[in-house]
């Protein structure tokens, strides 16, 4: 019987380091709550039990599970979401990839990218946008998306927002077809629910965050 145990972030973290610097050779990327939450978060607000990776091609896809299934890992293919699973039974920890795209978030519109000890992790920009796109393509059904958003705003690094105001939100609308003005008031109304996961300065954060968004965005129209 498979087991899947709760890994630590740390663990993640350290698992991704050492398949970056085993396969340094192959361009692959950290993408998912791992990099919010452990990447660029002052804090972990929520647990994260998976690593989820984006390649270039399908092909990187594949050379890369290929690697994996020689040491000993299984793979599964998720037709519906066009994802690949690897997984150990012995470790009990799953890897997602991506194969140069997440749904519809295509990996060339993602131009930014943070080398952090060797390991790839898209911006935390970019990393917003595909968080967006993947609560807004779920019907806004899984909040872990939104709140790994709120987690990046108001994380370590300070967010650029030409670049998300310019490159990344027109992204997230032109895959939603839902306007800018439509995909900011969404990310800047958050619910209690959502709120409840953070802290009071936290909270506040937000809101300061979610303002600054706004002004510059009504500044550019």
């Amino acid at each position: 019987m498979t087991i899947v145990r709760s890994a630590s972030p740390e663990e993640l973290a350290n698992l991704f380091w050492s398949i970056s610097e085993a396969f340094e050779d192959l361009p692959f990327y950290l993408v998912g709550g791992l990099a919010a939450q452990e990447f660029y978060s002052r804090r972990r607000v929520r647990e994260v039990s998976d690593i989820d990776i984006l390649t270039r091609s399908r092909e990187d896809a594949e050379e890369f599970l290929r690697r994996m299934k020689s040491h000993g890992w299984d793979v599964f293919y998720n037709e519906s979401l066009d994802k690949y699973t690897t997984f150990k039974h012995n470790i009990g920890i799953y890897i997602d990839v991506y194969p140069g795209k997440i749904g519809k978030y295509p990996i060339e519109k993602i131009e930014r990218f943070v080398e952090i000890y060797d390991m790839v992790i898209v911006s935390p920009e970019d990393l917003i946008g595909i968080k967006l796109y993947s609560y807004l393509d779920a019907d806004r059904g899984n909040n872990k998306h939104i709140i790994d958003v709120y987690t990046i705003l108001i994380g370590k690094v300070e967010i650029d927002l030409d670049y998300l105001l310019n490159r990344v939100i027109p992204t997230v609308s032109e895959i939603t077809d839902l306007s800018i003005k439509e995909i900011i008031e969404t990310m800047c109304n958050p619910s209690e629910s959502i709120l409840s996961k953070f802290r009071f300065k936290e909270r506040r954060f937000i809101e300061l965050e979610c303002k600054r968004i706004l002004y510059h965005y009504r500044k550019k129209v």
